[in-house]
């Protein structure tokens, strides 16, 4: 009898589950790319690593980088000498900052335009906004605790405009930008010790060049001067935002544009719902008061606070279309361009050689401090491909032609002696 015998099959393996986790930091193309993929809505895409490589791709990014870099060198540079003229006309620096923070209750609305221009996979309101809050949140959770979370940033958000504005009222624009560059170098120290980053002695450097520039801003104008008290509260301002970027990493890792945007627009809720009460008790306190007569410029605090605005998004929202560090030195631009103003406004013939020595100190530890964490190996490796594929190739190539010409003028034998 013939046994009918059946040849099972084996079963296909289980698939695991992707665990979803929060984004990881991003070196650099790594990182835009997720914010790309995240704002275009299609991150398992894999068409799009292909376009990035494509240098078409690269030459556009580079080009919306300069054009971008230039904006926020102007956003910044008009926001700064407008505070300074609403300071002039209206002095309460608390009042004024409560203001300007509520406008970022815009930013996510500007960013879901910008979601719903550039996906195609669009989502509700509400949706994208609970799938950028998960990652602020550790989670799905629900407003309330949102905006408990975004509190303590708010708070240090509504602390580094205000000192920023009081050391606005006693130093010039561009000194004042030249001090927040430092912010860069406070993140940096801040980032090593609390976050364990990697220590880069050419990012000490940047620090210590930074701290220099510090110093000698400060004492610029002598030891009796207000430029001394000003400068200080530019230091705090900068100290203030570094603390801000440090525990934002700590909490969340690196932030992309959407958790971006839901997190300024819930600082821009708490600033409207929690600091109002500052407001009211500097006012009856007599330490920010106008007169009910006094008329309130309103058109230049709406130009500032959309000015400012402009300027958030741009930062945050600027690395979808171009390279971060095109943003950070749009940052940088921002000093010459303050000086210039400065220089255009107040009709002076001449800066102090302190000054520029100062700026050009803290300029230069700040683009020190923008160098990646691996450039020396990327320096070294670019050098010797540089030495085996270019100047090597190069002197080969001449000692071959040398060995050639000798061979081609060979000596004719003599004749035999007979």
């Amino acid at each position: 009898m013939n046994k009918l015998t059946a040849k099972v099959s084996p079963s296909p393996a289980t698939v695991a589950p992707v665990a979803l986790s929060p984004p990881a930091p991003p070196d650099d193309a790594a990182g835009e790319e997720a914010t790309m993929s995240e704002m275009a809505g299609s991150e398992g895409d894999s068409a799009t690593g292909c376009c990035d490589r494509c240098p078409l791709v690269g030459i556009r990014r580079v080009a919306w980088g300069v054009v971008l870099g230039g904006a926020v060198a102007l956003a910044w540079t008009a926001s700064t000498h407008s505070a300074k003229l609403v300071l002039l006309k209206l002095h309460a620096p608390f009042f004024i900052t409560w203001f300007c923070s509520t406008w970022n209750l815009l930013v996510f609305p500007l960013y879901y335009l910008g979601h719903l221009i550039g996906s195609d996979q669009r989502q509700r309101p509400v949706t994208r906004f609970r799938e950028c809050g998960e990652a602020l949140g550790g989670g799905a959770v629900p407003l309330r605790a949102l905006l408990r979370s975004s509190a303590p940033f708010s708070v240090l958000w509504s602390l580094s405009g205000y000192l920023y504005l009081l050391a606005l009222s006693r130093i010039s624009a561009s000194d004042a930008s030249t001090v927040l560059c430092c912010s860069q170098a406070f993140t940096f120290l801040l980032s090593w010790i609390g976050l364990r980053d990697r220590f880069m002695g050419v990012r000490i450097v940047g620090a210590i060049l930074s701290i220099t520039g510090i110093v000698m801003m400060a004492y610029a104008d002598g030891f009796h001067s207000d430029s001394i008290t000003g400068v200080a509260l530019g230091v705090g301002s900068a100290s203030t935002s570094a603390l801000y970027k440090v525990l934002l990493k700590r909490r969340v890792g690196e932030v992309g544009a959407g958790v971006a945007s839901v997190l300024l627009s819930c600082v821009g809720l708490c600033s409207c719902a929690l600091h109002s009460w500052m407001c009211v008790l500097l006012y009856l306190t007599h330490v920010e008061y106008w007169p009910f007569s006094q008329r309130m410029p309103w058109d230049m605090l709406c130009g500032l606070a959309a000015l400012l605005l402009a300027f958030n998004v741009l930062v945050n929202l600027g690395g979808v279309l171009t390279y971060p560090t095109f943003i950070s030195l749009g940052v940088l631009l921002s000093v010459p361009a303050s000086t210039a103003a400065d220089l255009y406004l107040t009709g002076a013939s001449q800066l102090s050689q302190v000054r520029l020595a100062a700026a050009g100190i803290i300029g230069t530890g700040y683009l020190l401090l923008l160098l990646p964490e691996h450039w020396d190996d990327s320096a070294l490796r670019w050098l010797g491909g540089l030495w085996h594929g270019g100047w090597q190739k190069d002197s080969m190539a001449g000692e071959e032609i040398g060995i050639e010409g000798s061979t081609g003028a060979r000596p004719k034998p003599k004749p035999a002696l007979a």
